[in-house]
């Protein structure tokens, strides 16, 4: 194909008719239809994470968080409440009343002295149940409402065994019968010896809180009165959900039995009545299981009255064995404040988090004060700088400055890998394709490729109408008709512009492709620069390289012509998208069709920059005649020691061995008046490559 032909300009139109045509081709395929939605092109906004904008959100957060976290740890003190250990009453506790050693906790706004509470023991001869009385003092009056709990701890109501050991139809009141009983959840307790179902089967029922708690009674002090009892109810306890589920059973006294631990209660099982748990908010709040192992549930409440100051006894028929398990139970009076009882927990968390971040903003504004980082660094982003995925995707080994002395040119794109190389030589050893890129019946013979295209446009704030919508149709046109004949398309699905100094001489790399690169590993992105640069001041060092090497005129521009990245054999289809985020190529804009690079304005760069893209070395990659250089390794493409200079009518660095250099190949350095093809060998290459590396992932 001719160099004439290959600068033929097709419109966007006839471009959009030709992937139309494609289109058309494959419409049997189960390929999602060409949409934002189908193919992942919705529109998005990722923030760039600098310094700037990470800094003051410390700061912001510490701020926010420690007053939070002040008030809440302020409305928890607000809260008065006094807490009872009694576990050990029926064993320690006398005939008359003595001091709970080390049982209490209480915490009223009061700083006064307040006299230990104390505790004893008696024996209700009509019930014939052991009694702990407890008396304690309230310095102030708590405001209603006023809440009553009992307390347990190391009790593990959130064992999946436990947790499961109940059935719901027979809490909705269902008449469920022995068989399905059996067969049921409540496994252990599900039915007795004689075969009869447990009302309420399970374990959660069966192990239900049984302590009686009373009234507390407000003594009065010295004098003879009787106690005046502060009325405490149980109603209003439970949750509305809980009483919507738990109904009035339609079992008949005689078809279940009490669970074990009921007997007491039910000496004689259900003989003349069995208990209504609809009416029973107690047994609800106890089948709600806690998370934890220690947990408060509400036993008692007043909602009218205010508990006055006073001391006050209250009566507990001890029933519920915690010292067997290694436990204790505790009974509860608080008040309540907007954040609900005593709970300082979340408060201090609030005051910790505010307080490290006030801190960490510091350190971290003090270290980018001290020792700032580059924005887009990407030293640190492996402990071995020298890993293979890492040289892959930036296209360079320490630095892109240091291709640039190792390859005397304009490309900035690095040598390849040690994996890439074996994956190179396999490829070798299996021989080229058949294949004749000029056969038409050749191309027919094979699947086309069509590589989905994105051109990033970007220029300086003051060159925003550098890049013309022409000189894109052109380069497009040029791009289509080189790779024309290896059967290989590209579909644009779009063009971005953005004006950005510092993404213009691409000093921030990383930055600047988290916010622009679209598409998978398989899409090919393209990055067009105003004032491209290989690294920050390394555009100069490298053309003055070039200069002393080439003998290029003073008058050029001192930018990079493009790098770009070759295919990495550790990227899979499962590999995240930051491992490839640098994969593409950048492309001084000057070169595309039209450019003011005299020489080297007719779209050639962006054509060379993408071989690599696809798997091709330069055609004198290794710069040596000797035997021992591996070259390309493309089969057809003669060995060459020096990149051509312009575009000379023949041109041979390696005299001693057999042919040419190839000076017409897209893969040297000529100017663009002489890129020409590529070699047979080259387009297989290139589609082996793309099917081994890229197609699918």
């Amino acid at each position: 194909m001719s160099h004439t032909e290959a600068a033929r300009t097709d419109s966007l139109g006839e471009q959009e008719t030709r992937g139309d045509v494609e289109s058309d081709k494959k419409a049997k395929n189960r390929r999602p239809a060409n949409t934002a939605f189908r193919q992942q092109r919705l529109k998005a906004w990722q923030p760039i994470l600098t310094p700037r904008s990470v800094l003051p959100l410390f700061f912001v957060v510490g701020v926010i968080f420690a007053p939070i976290g002040g008030l809440l740890l302020w409305a928890s003190s607000e809260v008065q409440e006094i807490v009872i250990d009694y576990s050990e009453c029926a064993d320690k506790a006398q005939r008359t009343p003595v001091p709970i050693p080390d049982k209490v906790q209480s915490s009223f706004k009061s700083s006064n002295q307040q006299p230990n509470p104390t505790w004893m023991k008696y024996r209700d001869e009509q019930t014939n149940e052991t009694i702990c009385r407890l008396s304690f003092k309230i310095p102030e009056s708590i405001e209603p409402p006023v809440f009553m709990y009992y307390r347990l701890t190391n009790f593990y109501q959130n064992h999946r065994r436990y947790v499961k050991s109940l059935d719901i139809d027979q809490l909705k009141g269902k008449p469920v019968d022995n068989k399905t009983i059996d067969g049921g959840s409540c496994d252990p307790l599900k039915l007795d010896d004689s075969g009869k179902a447990y009302y309420p089967c399970g374990l959660i029922a069966n192990s239900m809180f049984n302590d009686t708690i009373k009234s507390p009674e407000l003594l009065n002090d010295g004098n003879d009165d009787d106690p005046v009892v502060y009325v405490m109810t149980n109603k209003g306890i439970a949750w509305d959900s809980d009483k919507q589920l738990i109904k009035t059973t339609q079992y008949k006294p005689g078809q279940v039995v009490p669970p074990p631990n009921w007997q007491a209660r039910y000496p004689h099982n259900y003989t003349t009545e069995i208990p209504d748990l609809h009416d029973n908010e107690e047994f609800m709040v106890w089948m709600r299981t806690a998370a934890l192992p220690n947990f408060s549930k509400l036993s008692r409440r007043n909602d009218t009255t205010a508990m006055s100051p006073g001391t006050y006894q209250l009566d507990i028929a001890d029933h519920f064995p915690v010292t067997e398990y290694g436990g204790t139970k505790s009974i509860l009076i608080s008040s309540r404040t907007v954040i609900g009882g005593q709970n300082p927990f979340m408060g201090i968390a609030y005051v910790v988090v505010g307080g490290l971040c006030v801190l960490l903003g510091a350190l971290f504004t003090i270290a980018h004060l001290v020792r700032p980082r580059k924005l887009g660094d990407h030293t640190y982003l492996t402990w071995n700088n020298e890993q293979e995925s890492s040289a892959i995707a930036t296209g360079r080994d320490n630095s892109i400055a240091g291709y640039i002395q190792a390859s005397r040119g304009f490309c900035a794109t690095g040598p390849p890998t040690e994996s890439l190389k074996a994956e190179y030589r396999r490829l070798s050893a299996l021989g080229s394709q058949s294949y004749n890129p000029v056969d038409s019946e050749s191309r027919a013979a094979i699947t086309p490729i069509v590589i989905d295209t994105w051109f990033h446009i970007i220029t300086g704030e003051a060159g925003t109408e550098l890049i013309s919508d022409e000189m894109i149709a052109d380069q497009l046109s040029y791009l289509q008709n080189a790779y024309w004949n290896a059967t290989i398309s590209y579909r644009l699905q779009g063009v971005t512009r953005s004006a950005n100094d510092t993404w213009a001489r691409n000093e921030d790399e990383m930055a600047m492709k988290t916010v622009l690169r679209r598409g998978s590993y398989r899409t090919l992105n393209v990055y067009f620069h105003t004032d491209l640069q290989a690294s920050p001041n390394a555009g100069a060092r490298a053309f003055d390289i070039v200069r002393r090497e080439l003998g290029v005129s003073q008058q050029q521009p001192t930018s990079m012509l493009g790098f770009c990245t070759l295919p990495d054999p550790s990227i899979n289809a499962s590999s995240p998208p930051s491992t490839y985020i640098k994969d593409g190529c950048n492309v001084l804009a000057e070169t595309m069709p039209g450019g003011s690079l005299a020489h080297y304005n007719r779209g050639g760069t962006a054509i060379h920059e993408i071989g690599h893209w696809n798997g091709l070395l330069h055609t004198f990659e290794g710069e040596s005649c000797s035997s021992d250089n591996e070259g390309d390794f493309i089969a057809d493409t003669p060995q060459q020691s020096k990149p051509t200079e312009g575009c000379p009518a023949q041109k041979d660095s390696c005299p001693e061995l057999p042919g040419f250099d190839a000076i017409h190949n897209f893969m040297d350095y000529s100017s663009d008046e002489c890129y020409d093809s590529f070699t047979p060998d080259q387009v297989s290459r290139m589609r082996s490559m793309w099917f081994a590396m890229r197609d699918g992932k």
